[in-house]
């Protein structure tokens, strides 16, 4: 068995939007199709985050190739484009959802990234959850948690795992750091929250032991051609690039 498990970072699948001054988070629906059909050609099975979980504290063990896909925000196209390909090839997937703003467009980013996108309705992240995908936290309203009071970021963090929770009769475990920002205390809110687990933007493959509340990911950014992504996945190009 490997000793990484590599934790791949997507966000919106599909075309850059018209008048984006950013376009790394955009992954083409083409681009997307052929790296998880070259994770399943390759042996590699797409994992939620609470599989990898199990995995990376040592208390499964796996003789498959593992990759653990996420993708922050919970976009609309995670289910209309993202879902058909990961259905098609096996593989399953984490989508952190902002509990507050579902169905709504991604307003936080509109200063960086000059525009913004529809988020996934209630219809639609039940159909992501129905065809055997979990759904993670990413606090209420996409906030950054380091600038805020206590009270604020309790609620913040629990208040987004229980509103979730209550809306789709499920249990969350997983959480995502909005904007990675994260330090000692927004870490010891996430855990007396209740949350087995919590992924960074901190760049890397996850490794056997790591701790739970501060994984590490791989960042598939638009530019990434498809040697770049298989080398990122595969070798310690990822943790550094």
């Amino acid at each position: 068995m490997s000793a990484v498990l590599p934790v791949l970072m997507y966000h919106s699948i599909g075309p850059v939007p018209t008048g984006s001054r950013r376009r790394s988070i955009f992954v083409g629906t083409r681009a997307f199709a052929r790296q998880m059909a070259l994770l399943a050609h390759c042996g590699y099975r797409g994992v939620t985050m609470d599989e990898a979980h199990a995995v990376l504290q040592g208390g499964v063990v796996s003789p498959e190739k593992l990759c653990a896909l996420t993708f922050d925000d919970g976009f609309l196209d995670n289910i209309t484009a993202a879902l058909p390909i990961l259905r098609r090839h096996g593989h399953r997937a984490t989508c952190y959802a902002v509990s507050d703003r579902i169905g709504q467009r991604n307003r936080w980013s509109q200063d960086v990234l000059g525009v913004t996108s529809p988020l996934a309705d209630e219809g639609a992240l039940r159909a992501w959850i129905d065809a055997g995908m979990e759904l993670g936290a990413h606090t209420r309203t996409h906030a950054r948690l380091t600038t805020l009071d206590d009270a604020t970021l309790e609620d913040e963090v629990g208040g987004g795992k229980r509103a979730l929770e209550d809306r789709f009769g499920l249990r969350v475990s997983q959480f995502c750091y909005p904007w990675g920002a994260h330090d000692d205390r927004v870490v010891e809110a996430v855990r007396r929250a209740g949350f087995a687990g919590a992924t960074t933007t901190v760049r890397g493959r996850a490794r056997i032991g790591v701790d739970p509340l501060r994984v590490p990911r791989v960042h598939v950014l638009n530019q990434h051609h498809l040697p770049q992504f298989w080398l990122k996945l595969a070798t310690g190009y990822g943790d550094r690039r």
